[in-house]
């Protein structure tokens, strides 16, 4: 690595230690700039936190890594962190005449057979999957900067442009992309699900053994704890200083790497984690609600994430997982804890039986706001960060709600930044080296 020893002369604040101020402070650390990192919280990580209660570990809504994503698989060492995937594909859950049956909805390009049979059992016509494989093939082909081009209308009218049925949009996009974009209309911007779509196509949905938590603390882990201050309550932030703890101090560049809360902005998401004696599914998958629609139901999706990586539950033990929409909770009226997890668990209990229902403990009711940006139609979207005229900044809300949109965020401010300090593009050393 070519390094400018004048850099260390240069002291640059990132405000924020969520995944986009950490890669933001690696990089330039790693071209030689002497970079301090604040964070109010006690932890690094933002929104991508684990707790450990009882033996559990908890992230605080339900994440998982994309190994499609282009510069977030450059950056984080899948392997290192212990990441296991998901099973291509979807358990569905249908409930008729007050009887529950659950079905297997396989990726038909990575399990033809059982695709077919996909059809054959009634979930989605033949009809339906030839377009959802045309779908695949124009989505999957070309420069994913395309993805963002063209239309920017909801995901809804997206989906019905390509003729789908109600069935396969109600009762498998609705669950599954209402719950990755936590809204339940399809209301966000056709340019995200097309990018979120090629992911999920391209590669796998994995966890990481020790928590999601892990892969913000990996990325800590290089730029050192010597350069991170946590605890710190910022109350001024201006493009070359910060006021905290009564007094002002001063810096080349200060880069902001947060989203300011307002009642309007973001989305929120209510998970439930519940300790089970044994797990529920019988396959590694993500199970969907496909009653969602057009019920009082309130569950998007259930998943066991012990199965995945048993180290998430002790031994002997499982952990469920079930995600509720906010919208969705509080258009059904159900605003607080108790009331969220009393509706979940009617919905669990009438899929899994409510004999086995009700021997789940409950280890936490998770409120997350601000869960993600809002990205609707109309935002024109792009695959391309963009930043402010002054105080430079960074985070997925800058470009697209994802890991993805963390990471190159933060490396877009953190060339900026370098190019506003050096003048010399040359010196730059992108972020190639995984952590």
């Amino acid at each position: 690595m070519v390094m400018n020893s004048r850099n260390n002369e240069k002291k640059i604040a990132i405000v924020g230690a969520g995944i986009a101020g950490l890669q933001c402070a690696k990089i330039l650390i790693n071209n030689g700039f002497n970079v301090t990192v604040f964070d109010k919280e006690s932890e690094v990580g933002g929104r991508m936190r684990t707790s450990e209660i009882d033996g559990f570990l908890l992230d605080h809504g339900f994440h998982v890594l994309q190994t499609a994503y282009p510069e977030t698989s450059k950056q984080i060492d899948y392997k290192s962190l212990g990441c296991k995937p998901f099973k291509p594909g979807a358990r569905v859950v249908l409930v008729k005449d007050g009887k529950a049956r659950m079905k297997l909805m396989a990726d038909p390009w990575r399990d033809p057979l059982r695709g077919v049979l996909t059809s054959l059992n009634g979930f989605l016509s033949i009809k339906d999957l030839l377009k959802i494989g045309l779908m695949r093939l124009s989505i999957t082909k070309g420069k994913i900067d395309q993805l963002f081009d063209g239309g920017d209308g909801t995901t809804l009218d997206f989906l019905q442009k390509r003729k789908l049925s109600d069935n396969a949009i109600n009762r498998f996009f609705l669950p599954l992309f209402g719950g990755i974009f936590l809204e339940s209309k399809l209301q966000t911007s056709e340019r995200l699900f097309r990018f979120i779509f090629r992911m999920m196509a391209k590669g796998k949905m994995v966890l990481p053994k020790e928590g999601i938590h892990s892969v913000p603390l990996s990325i800590a882990k290089e730029i050192g704890q010597d350069n991170i201050r946590l605890g710190v309550e910022i109350s001024r932030i201006e493009e070359k200083a910060l006021r905290f703890r009564g007094e002002a101090h001063r810096f080349d560049l200060v880069i902001k790497a947060f989203a300011e809360p307002t009642d309007e902005d973001g989305k929120h998401v209510w998970t439930i984690h519940f300790d089970a004696p044994s797990s529920p599914m019988r396959s590694k998958h993500i199970l969907l609600n496909t009653n969602l629609i057009d019920s009082s139901s309130i569950v998007s999706h259930v998943a066991v994430p012990s199965d995945i990586q048993p180290s998430y539950a002790p031994s002997g033990r499982s952990l469920v997982t079930a995600t509720v929409v906010g919208d969705r909770a509080k258009e059904m009226g159900f605003e607080t804890r108790e009331s969220v997890e009393e509706a979940a668990r009617n919905d669990l209990g009438e899929w899994f039986g409510d004999g086995t229902v009700s021997t789940w403990k409950t280890l936490a009711v998770q409120h997350i706001t601000h869960a993600l940006p809002i990205s609707s139609s109309g935002k024109r979207l792009t695959n391309l960060p963009k930043n402010g005229e002054d105080l430079i900044e960074c985070g997925d809300h800058m470009l697209h709600g994802s890991v993805e949109g963390a990471i190159l965020s933060g490396r877009n401010s953190a060339l900026i930044a370098i190019n506003r300090l050096t003048n010399n593009t040359e010196t730059i050393q992108g972020p190639t080296k995984k952590v």
